[in-house]
């Protein structure tokens, strides 16, 4: 009997390496459900939890703290299935007099796969509402906090494929055979620029691609609730930070070009003051014994922080696959080496630091939405890629609310 169970795993774990390219018609990608432990349906930080899970738990915020916390429904999925911001912030009667204080849009779970995004964007909420410093912050600032973006992608990234990266959308060109747009291609600033067939990454017109920009801008009712939602609040919105995994980096306008935005130096030291302050938050941790992510966890203290896509070699290809499967299930000897990472982030434009990107939000919310301070995170993965093990989302929630509250300060400063 061992030796049958033994031999399933091996078989489901050959095919979810085999799967791991970043292609939605191979099989073994869903295998990667069925053996990963599941979560539970009361909230909390151990582990990934479901999207009703997560909405009840928002539900039950507004109800616990009603002055300081509101639900907003901004508009329903390509399903049917409810966008729900909360607006976290201490009511002031001369500011909602005035038209309100200054906000920050903070975006989560765009890409269904990245579970760690929705995750820590649900903590820092939780943050801002029950630790008493954070008072400082909601006094001056309201939160609109979106932590699931993509609720269609993320229920099926639980479901059926783990590895799921766009909406739910049906294509009528492929008799929807393929399914899904990559919301984060779909925004419409800049959107569809310089798509090249043969590069996929910044945006594709291929249906059957992950990176899929749709067939026109704003095409689809995730991102229209976000820009009619944002544009309402625009003449209140000082920021806008999107969260996404993985790599250790902290991005900044442009995406979509090389090119500098005009108040570049500004926007470089936005991301520079998280970064500082995310280093300060690890250092002190390691002052007082706390292990974190990136120092002590014998498999993720050598790593290489990368994105997938950088991979060119189909040697190199195959080798990561089966090693990053490996990880996934803490096999503790690790096939190949990886580099030394360091604590903190890598902080520049996309095209600089991973590769160019058309129809962003973050470049739309600057270029379009006209918000000054914007900011986009590739959250922590290691050796684990998307699948980072739920023991890591408090320490990663952590050290991006130090960064976050290091942001709201830097833009305080400034006011």
């Amino acid at each position: 009997m061992l030796g049958a169970r033994t031999a399933g795993l091996g078989l489901a774990l050959g095919l979810a390496s085999f799967a791991l390219v970043d292609n939605t018609m191979f099989i073994g990608r869903y295998f990667i459900n069925w053996l990963l432990p599941k979560g539970g349906d009361r909230m909390d930080w151990e582990n990934y939890h479901r999207l009703d899970t997560i909405h009840d738990w928002m539900d039950s915020m507004a109800a616990r703290y009603p002055n300081r916390v509101k639900i907003h429904t901004i508009g329903h999925s390509v399903e049917g299935r409810p966008l729900k911001v909360a607006r976290i912030g201490t009511r002031n009667r001369k500011r909602r007099q005035g038209g309100g204080q200054p906000a920050v849009f903070i975006e989560g779970g765009i890409h269904a796969r990245e579970w760690i995004s929705p995750a820590t964007v649900t903590f820092m909420m939780r943050e801002l509402l029950t630790h008493p410093r954070m008072s400082r912050l909601t006094n001056q600032y309201d939160f609109f906090i979106l932590p699931v973006t993509n609720p269609d992608g993320y229920e099926y990234s639980h479901t059926t494929d783990r590895l799921w990266r766009k909406n739910r959308a049906r294509s009528p060109i492929t008799l929807g055979l393929c399914r899904g747009v990559d919301l984060n291609r779909n925004f419409g600033f800049k959107w569809a620029e310089g798509v090249n067939i043969f590069d996929p990454r910044p945006a594709s017109p291929l249906p059957c691609l992950d990176t899929y920009h749709g067939p026109n801008a704003f095409s689809e009712p995730e991102t229209k609730a976000v820009r009619d939602f944002v544009m309402s609040k625009r003449h209140r919105l000082t920021s806008y930070i999107a969260f996404h995994s993985f790599g250790n980096k902290i991005l900044y306008p442009w995406g979509h070009t090389s090119e500098k935005a005009p108040d570049w130096r500004d926007l470089k030291a936005f991301a520079e003051s998280a970064n500082t302050a995310i280093g300060h938050h690890q250092a002190s941790n390691r002052r007082i014994g706390i292990s974190s992510l990136l120092g002590f966890d014998p498999l993720v203290s050598h790593y290489k922080v990368a994105q997938q896509s950088h991979r060119t070699s189909k040697e190199e290809k195959k080798e990561e696959e089966q090693s990053y499967i490996s990880r996934i299930f803490s096999i503790p000897s690790l096939p190949v080496q990886f580099s030394q990472a360091e604590d903190q982030y890598d902080v520049g434009q996309a095209p600089e630091t991973i590769y160019r990107v058309a129809g962003a939000s973050d470049d739309w919310a600057k270029g379009e939405a006209g918000i000054k301070w914007i900011s986009l995170f590739e959250l922590p993965g290691g050796v684990y890629g998307f699948l980072l093990p739920p023991r890591y989302i408090r320490d990663v929630g952590h050290s991006i609310m130090a960064g976050v509250e290091g942001m709201v300060n830097h833009i305080s400063s400034r006011r």
